[in-house]
């Protein structure tokens, strides 16, 4: 087993872990050409600020960090629904191929 499938198989463990206890989310994400929606685990990050080496300041700021499980990668502008709140993914933050981390903005239509 190499490093990321070692990664991978960890995180997806801890998110089990840790959605049971209530400090993580099961949720469905949609692709944006419209294929079938899929369940999917996911960490919400809600009003997370930024401060930078030039004090840069950002509030209000949502991210949201998807567990990569076999098969599923989420793309730009793909809708993820959780917690009865729907998000569209607006720009890749990071992804080490176990987890992958967007700045995504509410959809309020």
């Amino acid at each position: 087993m190499g490093q990321r499938a070692f990664l991978a198989e960890i995180d997806a463990g801890l998110h089990t872990s840790f959605a049971a206890a209530g400090m993580a989310d099961l949720a469905t994400y949609t692709p944006p050409d419209g294929g079938a929606a899929v369940a999917c685990q996911v960490y919400v990050d809600r009003d997370s600020e930024m401060i930078g080496g030039l004090r840069q300041f950002v509030a209000g700021r949502v991210e949201v960090a998807y567990v990569r499980t076999a098969g599923f990668r989420p793309v730009s502008k793909g809708r993820v629904l959780v917690d009865g709140e729907l998000y569209s993914n607006s720009k890749l933050i990071s992804d080490d191929g176990s987890l992958s981390r967007w700045l995504v903005s509410r959809v309020t239509d």
